[in-house]
């Protein structure tokens, strides 16, 4: 019998567990399907007054957040709302809602410039009274998409957001409820923007030369929310610094010759820096370095041509031309964009051969005395000379085949004294140059012409060299050996020019000088027998 009454509990209570686990089940899904408005419904409401009204089963809803609201924290639903009806178990706001805020919530409506919701009291525009998933009580996830739901999107589209918009953080910006400044902007101008670039702040207290428009508001450069070019610039940067500086506009797009650093890519911002330098006119770095950055290899140009390097002037040891040696490229080139070719700043022969004229020379001009090439005697006006013989006069001051400048000399750095070449391009082949220095002078034996060799203090008097000998045994002839000068006092030094026979010849624009008639030799006495 016992054993009967034990099995018919046991089947009772599965039966009772089995009807439990699917009113469980019932009631979820009546749940999920009307929601927990219906099942709080479901409550008798109160018919007395209740301290707290998120107890039980009732406004339980108004505390599933991750952050309430101070009294709905702590269960003071009456520092909000006070009873209509108790019996009906109504209620109402204490204040109208600006006043209720604004009750505890003091000094959000001072400024000089108010929010629009706040100025009509509609604080639960933006907020949620009981509570949030941000510490703000925002109705959105971030203030970013809060502000959008009125003020749309600021970035229009655009690619490139300032930080505190990308990441939804407008309060970086601009205050929520009132401001003094316009905009309810947390500061005025460049105090805005330096309040994040704490880095440029302290730059700018220290730096030598600072960029104008930094000076004032940044946004006369830059755009506040969003840019479709980099560092939420408001055009390309050409452009953009083109629309102040109206010289250097002219200089890069209307030249004939343009810099292609200048026009292209970062443009501007490849040399100077937009905010200050420590250097004049902004530049990045020093000037020869600045161009090194480009011009340490050859650059080719559209079509065939190519823009040589100067990577010499990296070499330790090197003679470098004065304006280099200064750091200042601008003294022969115009940096934006010039009429001349290779951005020159004034003519200059580009050939080997260059009929001699003051204007074909202007650029060299500009720094060295013209006198160099227009005067035949000198006794210190240049150091290539032959005694008072000017020998630059000699090779340039020619009605056709003057030798240019670049025929001997490198333009911007060389290992010799006078930047003298080692070898010149002359189509496929590089004429060297041979010079080797001397204490009061020099010579060279270049490809054309031999070895000449030049004394300031006792001019070279050039010896005409033998001509070829008599065929030896073997049928060949010896080879002839160069003159060999003879040093002769200054006062009367010859005429000279550089010739194919040796030493410096006589001008072969004036007919040779008659040698002197051989003396007689003297005759010998007979004796007689």
């Amino acid at each position: 019998m016992a054993q009967s009454n034990k099995q018919a509990l046991l089947e009772f209570l599965g039966a009772a567990g089995l009807a439990f686990v699917a009113g469980l089940v019932l009631a979820a899904a009546l749940y999920a399907e009307a929601g927990p408005e219906a099942a709080a419904a479901a409550v008798q409401r109160p018919t007395e007054r209740k301290m707290n009204c998120t107890e039980g089963q009732c406004h339980t809803k108004e505390r599933d957040f991750k952050f309430l609201h101070g009294p709905t924290a702590v269960g003071a639903c009456d520092a909000c709302h006070t009873y209509a009806d108790e019996k009906k178990h109504t209620f109402q706001l204490k204040r109208p809602e600006r006043e209720l805020c604004g009750f505890c919530h003091v000094g959000k409506q001072v400024g000089k410039v108010i929010h629009k919701p706040i100025m009509e009291g509609q604080c639960l525009g933006c907020h949620n009274p009981h509570g949030a998933a941000n510490r703000e009580m925002l109705r959105s996830t971030n203030m970013g998409e809060l502000c959008k739901s009125c003020h749309g999107d600021v970035t229009k589209g655009r690619k490139q957001m300032h930080g505190p918009v990308a990441s939804g953080n407008c309060s970086t910006c601009h205050n929520s409820h009132a401001s003094d400044f316009p905009k309810l902007l947390v500061a005025e101008g460049r105090a805005l923007c330096l309040g994040c670039h704490k880095e440029m702040a302290l730059q700018m207290q220290h730096i030598k030369v600072v960029h104008k428009p930094v000076e004032g508001d940044c946004l006369q450069c830059h755009e506040a929310h969003a840019s479709n070019y980099i560092m939420q610039l408001k055009e390309e940067p050409l452009p953009l610094c083109l629309s102040c500086h109206a010289q250097v506009k002219q200089a890069a797009q209307d030249a004939p010759y343009k810099h292609s650093a200048v026009i292209e890519g970062k443009a501007c911002l490849s040399c100077h820096t937009p905010h200050g330098s420590d250097l004049a006119k902004l530049m990045k770095g020093d000037t020869v370095k600045s161009c090194l950055s480009c011009h340490d290899k050859p650059i080719q140009k559209p079509g065939d041509g190519v823009v040589q390097s100067v990577a010499e002037l990296a070499k330790p040891g090197v003679v470098t031309h004065g304006p280099i040696r200064d750091g200042n490229c601008s003294g022969c080139h115009t940096l934006h964009g010039g009429p001349f070719p290779r951005l020159l700043a004034k003519p200059y022969p580009e050939t080997f051969y260059q009929a001699f004229n003051v204007d074909a020379y202007a650029l060299c001009f500009s720094c060295h005395d013209k006198q160099l090439a227009l005067t035949k005697e000198t006794e210190g006006l240049t150091r290539f000379r032959n005694g008072t013989q000017n020998l630059h006069y000699l090779h340039v001051d020619k009605p056709e085949r003057g030798r240019s400048c670049y025929a001997c000399h490198m333009t911007h750095a060389s290992t010799h004294p006078a930047h003298i070449r080692d070898s010149v391009p002359y189509g496929n082949w590089e004429i060297p140059i041979n010079f080797k220095p001397t204490a009061t002078g020099g010579s060279c034996a270049p490809g054309c012409h031999r070895e000449a060799v030049y004394d300031r203090v006792h001019a070279v008097v050039p010896q005409v060299a033998k001509g070829p000998q008599t065929p030896d045994a073997k049928g060949s002839a010896p080879a002839t050996e160069p003159a060999k000068p003879v040093l002769s006092p200054p006062a009367a030094p010859p005429v000279l020019n550089a010739g194919p026979a040796g030493a410096w010849t006589s001008s072969p624009l004036s007919p040779p000088a008659k040698a002197a008639p051989a003396a007689e030799p003297p005759k010998r006495e007979e004796k007689k027998p």
